[in-house]
């Protein structure tokens, strides 16, 4: 799904998508946030990865949906799936952002509102951009 990377000194990870008004629109090229965020930890990713690993072990074989709910990531997981696809079907960025303090939701709507006049918080997002 995501390979997501964490550092032990940054424990909070939030996702979120970001989309683009289209030509025709009124606010043609903004950028909006598309999808509320999804916020997690370093305990969530290392639940994900042990479901992972679960699910390739060929001695015990267990399917995907098995091995994430026996880790408890059910619900992250769906999340995580969902707005993927979504981002993809409407053609918008997911973005990573990790911290050591909890990330404030309205933050994102402030961090994108900005980005299209300061170069510092478009920088942020253009380098917080999930790839693949």
């Amino acid at each position: 799904m995501f390979e997501l990377k964490y550092l032990s000194e940054r424990p909070y990870h939030c996702i979120i998508s970001v989309g683009v008004y289209p030509a025709t629109s009124k606010n043609m090229g903004k950028m909006y946030l598309k999808y509320r965020p999804i916020f997690f930890t370093n305990d969530d990713i290392k639940k994900m990865q042990h479901a992972v690993m679960l699910s390739k072990d060929k001695l015990f074989k267990t399917s995907s949906a098995e091995a994430i709910d026996c880790v408890g990531c059910s619900e992250l997981a769906n999340s995580l799936s969902a707005v993927k696809i979504g981002a993809m079907a409407n053609q918008c960025t997911l973005h990573h952002f990790s911290s050591k303090n909890c990330i404030d939701e309205n933050t994102f709507d402030v961090l994108i509102k900005t980005a299209h006049t300061s170069t510092y918080t478009k920088q942020l997002l253009k380098d917080s951009i999930i790839r693949g």
